[in-house]
């Protein structure tokens, strides 16, 4: 095991010292301190106490030489402005963190080969897995970079049947909008627009909830369109949407960061939006809660999809196969204004 780390103002505390102080042999505190091998529990507590009053601290680095293991996870995300994969970042972060790892971030800004490059970037650093939030579901270069990695993948949200060996943790993206789109239509609305993100399965999803819903309801969709997460894609398509002969009276948007688009180009056509305009938003974000009235938003624990896919990471190391993990979403109302306009729907 080497040398522990020099405490402050003090020399190095060796496993040797450990070993004198529990006064076991220093294969029984190599087993301990590496957690290979069985101990029995009187052993395992008399080096842990040995250790812990003498201040020993393992050498990650000399560890890692020797195990070649660097106690490093890549991380790879599309968009780290969005507060979404912050908080998934942080929650993953919190339990890998608690377990002796180190998370090395990188951002594509929603650029695929980006994420292909940044891949192999980290490989080169010697992660000992990846967890990847990648851009786009069927880049060539990211799922030939993820095929080959030679280390323990996790994805979040996303499907990549080019990288089958991949463990998942899922966003249930179809419970959610399913119950804001009834909850639309038992207020009235009709004619109900989805603006869906990008051509993966969060917005496959969603678009599926949506279709149902209607199909349910007996309601003719009224439209949606697939397209990139942005403020400036929210201007766009609901601009487009509120300039048509017969516009929506409600429009589910697919992603936060569509949200300050979507409502700059309601207020540049006059459109009061919780007056003239249901919105429904995607995952839950400061601009949703402070509008007045605040934006009904399909919801998800995001720093709990983080601290699954670490959990599915440490699970891999230990040579388990996790199953898949869907986790909920749940449409929180907030306020009244699903019902503003209905009449007319």
């Amino acid at each position: 095991m080497g040398e522990g780390r020099r405490p402050p103002g003090g020399k190095p505390v060796s496993i040797t010292a450990v070993a004198e102080r529990a006064g076991v042999g220093l294969g029984s505190v190599s087993r301990v301190l590496s957690g290979k091998g069985s101990v029995s529990p009187e052993m395992l507590r008399r080096v842990r106490e040995a250790a812990e009053s003498l201040g020993y601290q393992p050498n990650l680095l000399a560890r890692s030489l020797r195990s070649r293991a660097t106690n490093t996870i890549g991380f790879v995300i599309s968009d780290i402005t969005n507060p979404l994969l912050a908080a998934i970042v942080g929650g993953a972060e919190a339990v890998l963190s608690e377990a002796g790892y180190s998370v090395l971030l990188t951002n594509s800004g929603g650029r695929p080969e980006i994420d292909a490059q940044r891949i192999g970037l980290l490989l080169r650093r010697q992660v000992d897995g990846l967890i990847v939030l990648p851009a786009s579901e069927g880049d060539p270069g990211t799922i030939a970079a993820l095929a080959g990695a030679g280390v323990p993948v996790v994805a979040i949200d996303r499907e990549l049947p080019g990288v089958p060996e991949a463990s998942v943790v899922l966003s249930d993206h179809y419970t959610g909008i399913l119950a804001a789109t009834h909850h639309l239509f038992e207020a009235g609305h009709r004619r109900v627009a989805l603006v869906a993100g990008p051509d993966m399965r969060p917005a496959r999803e969603r678009l599926r909830a949506y279709s149902d819903a209607h199909t349910r309801a007996e309601v003719p969709p009224f439209g949606f369109t697939f397209g990139p997460l942005s403020a400036a894609r929210g201007a766009e398509a609901v601009g487009q949407l509120l300039g048509a002969a017969e516009p929506p009276t409600a429009i589910i948007l697919g992603g936060n960061q569509l949200l300050e688009g979507a409502i700059e180009a309601a207020q540049g056509r006059g459109v009061a939006v919780g007056r003239d305009l249901a919105l429904v938003c995607c995952d839950d974000i400061p601009l949703g809660r402070l509008h007045r009235p605040p934006i009904p938003t399909v919801m998800r624990d995001t720093d709990g999809m983080g601290r699954a896919a670490a959990r599915a990471f440490l699970a891999r190391i230990a040579g388990e196969t996790p199953p898949p993990e869907v986790m909920a979403t749940w449409f929180d109302p907030r306020a009244d204004q699903d019902r503003v306009g209905a009449g007319s729907g």
